[in-house]
């Protein structure tokens, strides 16, 4: 594979992970996988976009192979945070979202500052075996709250998406689809804006920015028509 091609399979796999649309990342991350199998891009992105489709198993494996392969890091450390925070793993949890708050990325001024304040939040709820217990009750009504959203049962999946975030409050994604909820099922956009935007404010990331900018232009649309 030539470096232009693969280059544009990264892109398409990163527009497709920021648009949500993890199945056409990973497809277009595995077409790069075959030409450079051990690559950081390969296997942090693959560990990443199978977290996000629920595969835990399969995302560790490639996390812990980046690890091995190129040595301890603060990216490394926070997505491996992520997933032993994911599928239960307290103990896990916390010793790497120590590890990773430690990295000079997290420190003020560095690469990564903006996500240290959930990332302390959430070393201290795996700190807390209580508060932690109420993390996983909040997974169960996200997943609840997916099959309301599938169903067609849109209030109602608000509803439990919301009821998620009030038991974990780093639970960004319950916010995220709440509020996309509104902008796209709904056709509610000033409802979904506060949404987006408080989960803009925990989680930093890319996709929910491009929520908030798209909920922003269907807002200055509605009012222009008026």
């Amino acid at each position: 594979m030539n470096k232009w091609y693969a280059g544009l399979c990264e892109r398409f796999g990163l527009n497709a992970y920021v648009a949500g649309n993890y199945q056409k990342a990973e497809h277009w991350f595995r077409k790069l996988e075959q030409s450079e199998p051990t690559s950081i891009r390969v296997l942090r992105n693959l560990g990443v976009i199978l977290l996000a489709e629920g595969r835990p198993e399969e995302a560790e494996r490639y996390l812990l192979k980046e690890e091995k392969l190129y040595g301890a890091s603060f990216y490394r450390h926070s997505a491996l945070a992520d997933l032993a925070y994911a599928t239960g793993k307290r103990k896990e949890g916390a010793r790497r979202y120590r590890l990773a708050l430690q990295e000079p990325e997290c420190a003020e001024g560095g690469a990564a500052h903006h996500m240290s304040g959930l990332m302390e939040k959430r070393l201290a709820m795996c700190e807390d075996e209580k508060r932690y217990a109420g993390t996983r009750k909040a997974m169960e009504l996200f997943r609840q709250a997916e099959e309301l959203r599938e169903g067609g049962s849109h209030q109602e999946a608000i509803e439990k998406f919301l009821e998620s975030f009030a038991l974990d409050e780093t639970n960004w994604p319950a916010l995220n689809n709440a509020a996309s909820i509104y902008m796209n099922a709904l056709k509610l956009p000033a409802e979904a804006e506060p949404l987006f935007s408080q989960a803009f404010e925990l989680s930093h990331s890319i996709q929910v920015a491009r929520n908030v900018e798209l909920c922003q232009q269907a807002i200055d649309r509605g009012q222009k028509k008026k």
